[in-house]
């Protein structure tokens, strides 16, 4: 029996205990992971208070017709801005015209008549000295003459009137603003007098008021920093010092303090819209201690709408240095609120902190931080406490405008 040869088999047990010889490639350990740093940024803040509250039309017009009658045409289309004294709605006006018609031609008659009658009492004047008439007798012309002008005032008046009621067939906008929806159809009979038909809404869209119920303390405090603001005003104008008697004004109207009021919509980020306080109720609810006030602003994208929810920021207190970091910087860690710190040896210290307001997309600090400590912005996820990464220094966002 042949057998094979033992060489090759030889040769590759050989190669193999070579290759388990030779030693492994060192391991290279990863680079720090990147992230964004920022310090806090140091600006002075004024306190607020956020409250909430609904927006209002400085003006509504609910439209009633002051005839009765058919709609016969409709000018608009539903939720359309509109001008004062753009057409809106028609009237079937032709009875209101033979009423027009019918006065004039009473008037003609009455004027014909006091015409006949002035007359004949300038002849029976002129013959009464001769004895050809009495003196009853022009008496009687005469009282005649002034019923006749009695009478021709009183068409007169209801022409006027017919002339009204005919006017009153076209429904124009009283006041510019944005149109509802119509409750009428051309075809359909409106009623006026003790219950008109509602015909449409108009609300102006211009300036708008937001109403906000806000405790009395706040509202205090708000109203003595405005006095206090307006005083300084007149003294760094050249103004009278001290008081009323030196003739400074006394602000008893609260729209002459002119305090700002910021207001969001629900969409909106931080609080682009400001506004002054425009009027502040007579009386204090005492059930909650609060009272209704009401802001007036600019709506110049016409985006805020009656019935509009809105939050509302009053400042309250005094500007103050305060420090700030991106509120997205700003984790929570088991309830707490933290920060994560990149100290001088470029290592991690999840650090606890004390936050205070949100001022546009910047918060306010008030504990556990310094103006020199660098705050990851960016790279969160890489941060771990005690790791080591590689800082990339960033300017923050400025604060947003008080």
């Amino acid at each position: 029996m042949l057998r094979a040869p033992a060489v090759p088999l030889l040769v590759l047990l050989v190669a193999a205990l070579a290759g388990c010889g030779r030693s492994s490639p060192p391991l290279v350990a990863p680079p720090p992971p990147e992230v964004v740093v920022a310090r806090p940024v140091v600006a002075e803040v004024t306190d607020t208070i956020e409250l909430t509250g609904n927006a209002t039309a400085v003006e509504t017009v609910d439209l009633k017709p002051r005839v009765g009658g058919f709609v016969t045409a409709v000018h608009f289309a539903d939720g359309q801005d509109v001008s004062v004294g753009d057409p809106l709605f028609d009237i079937d006006d032709r009875s209101y015209r033979i009423a027009r018609d019918q006065a004039e031609a009473e008037i003609e008659a009455e004027q014909a008549e006091l015409l006949e009658l002035q007359s004949e009492l300038v002849r029976d004047q002129a013959l009464l000295p001769r004895g050809a008439v009495t003196q009853e007798q022009v008496e009687i012309i005469t009282a005649k003459r002034d019923m006749a002008a009695a009478t021709l005032k009183k068409d007169k008046a209801m022409l006027a009137q017919a002339e009204l009621d005919l006017g009153f067939c076209r429904v124009t906008a009283p006041i510019a603003g944005r149109i509802g929806a119509r409750t009428v159809n051309v075809g359909e009979l409106v009623g006026s007098g003790a219950a008109p038909t509602s015909l449409a809404t108009i609300v102006s869209v211009g300036p708008v008021y937001v109403t906000f119920f806000a405790d009395e303390r706040s509202l205090l405090v708000a109203r003595q920093r405005a006095i206090r603001d307006r005083r300084e005003d007149r003294r760094g104008e050249g103004g009278p010092e001290a008081n009323a008697a030196e003739g400074e004004p006394s602000w008893r109207n609260i729209r002459d303090l002119a305090i700002p009021i910021d207001v969001a919509l629900v969409t909106d980020e931080g609080f682009p819209r400001r506004g002054v306080l425009a009027f502040v109720d007579i009386a204090v609810r005492a059930s909650t201690g609060t009272i209704r006030c009401r802001a007036i602003l600019d709506n110049p994208d016409r985006l805020i709408a009656p019935g509009m929810f809105c939050r509302v920021r009053l400042p309250f207190g005094d500007p103050a240095e305060a420090l700030l970091v991106p509120d997205r910087a700003i984790g929570i860690e088991q309830g707490r609120r933290t920060v994560a710190v990149v100290g001088a040896d470029d290592r991690v210290t999840i650090r606890e902190i004390t936050p205070g307001k949100l001022d546009g997309q910047m918060r306010v600090v008030t504990k556990g931080l310094a103006a020199g400590d660098r705050v990851i912005v960016s790279g969160l996820q890489r941060a771990r406490d005690g790791a080591v990464v590689r800082p990339v220094e960033a300017q923050p966002a400025p604060p947003a405008r008080e």
